[in-house]
Order: structure tokens, then sequence, then C-alpha cells
């Protein structure tokens, strides 16, 4: 089974060919330290940091789109199983592949993520899927097994558009696709305004305006790269760097004050609300 019928755009491919150098079994990627550093949090602090990534995620997307991606079909959840001759090709390199493709299998080899892929090589979730959906391609590694992530390396690949995606997520029949193609196209030869295929859902009713804009803003931020250099080192109440070794007491302790100081605007709020309660 494959994804797509081509091969990814050129800015998937790299004009030099040949082996690299043999991977370290033991990379971490910073998220893999974040997520450690995040899962050593007391509770009290997760539930703020849950609360806070739930509203904004609610704002961007609805709960039906987001009741899609389950961790199941969430690409960059996903970890990418080598094939018997993605194998042979990490262990007896042919020279054939780009350094792009034998990076993706070596970080494969080592059991990891499709974000940890990214973020350890600093690509963008863009150019990891165009890597990703190559190397399918060539029968270097299983396609995933669930559908959404299928039809999600190639939406991030840019092999197809929005309408065909939100078909193969199962958020758009066949039909309903068609006649918002026929509808585009009477809009543009009829009235000469070009319009695009998002619009024409919305107008339609058959997706609304928070699953269109979330999902097209997913693929703009698709294009951006995870900057390790600016991600927050938490620490823990001994100095010591929750997840790893390290004693930043200073950024301990300026989370600590904001989160006091929200605790603080939040009964501040409550009261004003209690008192304006009390006054009808």
């Amino acid at each position: 089974m494959k994804l797509g019928t081509n091969r990814p755009g050129a800015s998937s491919q790299s004009s030099a060919r040949g082996i690299i150098p043999p991977m370290s079994s033991n990379v971490t990627s910073p998220f893999e330290k974040l997520n450690s550093q995040i899962l050593a949090l007391p509770l009290w602090v997760k539930q703020v940091i849950y609360s806070v990534l739930k509203q904004e995620l609610e704002h961007l997307l609805s709960k039906s789109t987001l009741d899609t991606f389950q961790p199941d079909d969430t690409l960059q959840l996903w970890r990418p199983e080598l094939t018997h001759q993605g194998i042979k090709e990490v262990e007896q390199p042919s020279g054939q592949h780009n350094p792009g493709i034998m990076k993706t299998l070596h970080f494969i080899k080592q059991g990891k993520t499709t974000v940890d892929i990214a973020i350890l090589n600093g690509w963008t979730l863009e150019q990891a899927s165009m890597y990703l959906l190559e190397a399918i391609q060539k029968e270097l590694i299983n396609p995933p097994k669930s559908g959404i992530i299928q039809a999600t390396i190639l939406y991030m690949a840019g092999r197809i558009r929005l309408g065909e995606y939100l078909v193969k997520i199962g958020r758009l029949t066949v039909e309903q696709l068609d006649q918002a193609l026929r509808t585009q196209r009477y809009i543009e030869e009829s009235l000469g305004e070009r319009t695009g295929i998002a619009n024409v859902l919305i107008n339609l009713g058959y997706i609304n305006k928070q699953d269109s804009e979330g999902i097209l803003f997913l693929k703009e931020e698709s294009k951006k790269a995870f900057d390790a250099h600016n991600m927050p080192v938490v620490n823990g109440g001994d100095g010591s760097a929750a997840g790893g070794p390290g004693t930043d007491m200073a950024t301990y302790n300026k989370m600590k004050n904001q989160l006091i100081q929200a605790n603080q605007r939040i009964q501040q709020l409550e009261l004003m609300v209690q008192q304006l309660q009390r006054g009808k």
C-alpha cells in the first residue's frame, strides 16, 4: 500500500546523495525532554496547563474535529515502522537515497515518533511529512494503519488540497466535495470571482468556519520548526530540572510566581462575580 502516486516536491529532495554516518541510539529530542518535564510537574500545575491548552484548541477547532484527531490518528504521535527493505537500507546503506530519507530511517529504527524525527533534524512538520511520504512510496517504511494519518501526511506534504483532505478524514462526503467544486466553478465562470473552496464549503453548510480556519491554520503552522533554543526548562523544588539534571531555580521561581499571580487574579474575579450577584 502506497500513499500518493508521484514523488514529493523538490523541497523534500537533497542534491547530495550518499551515506550518512551512524547515529547514536541514545538521542533524545528536546520535545521528549519537555514531555518528561511536564509529566514530572505537580498535578495542580499540569491541571493549569491542560486547561489553558484545552481552551486554546477548542477556540481553534470544533469538538467534532478535535474528536477526529485522537492519539491513534495524530500524525505527530505516529511511530513509523521500517519494512524489511528499510531495515536493510539502514544496516547496509546503498547510497541511493538522499540524506533526509536516511536520517528519517535511522530515527525510525530508534523508535522515534514523527514529532521527534522532525525536531531532532530541525525540520518542520511539512518537511518531515515529505520525507515520510517518500519513504513510504519507496517501501522503506510501512504506511500508517490510520487512514487519518495517511491523509494528514499527504496534506502536510502538499499532495492533496483541503477538500480532498476533509473527505479522507471523514469530515466531508465525496458528493459534497463534488457539489462544492461545481459551485466554485459556477461562481468563477458566471461572476468572474475567484473564491476558495473553504468559503464555498462553509456557505453550503458542509463545514463550519471554525473547522476550516483551524485546519488551514494547522497547515500553515506545519511550516514552522520547533525552536529548541527558546524551550523553557521547568525545574523541581530541589533545584534539579524535571526529567533531567539542572540547577535553574530562577525558571522554577518565575513559573511559581506566575501561577500564584494567576490564582490571585482568579480569586479577584470570583469575588467580583459574587459582589455583582449580591447587587442584583
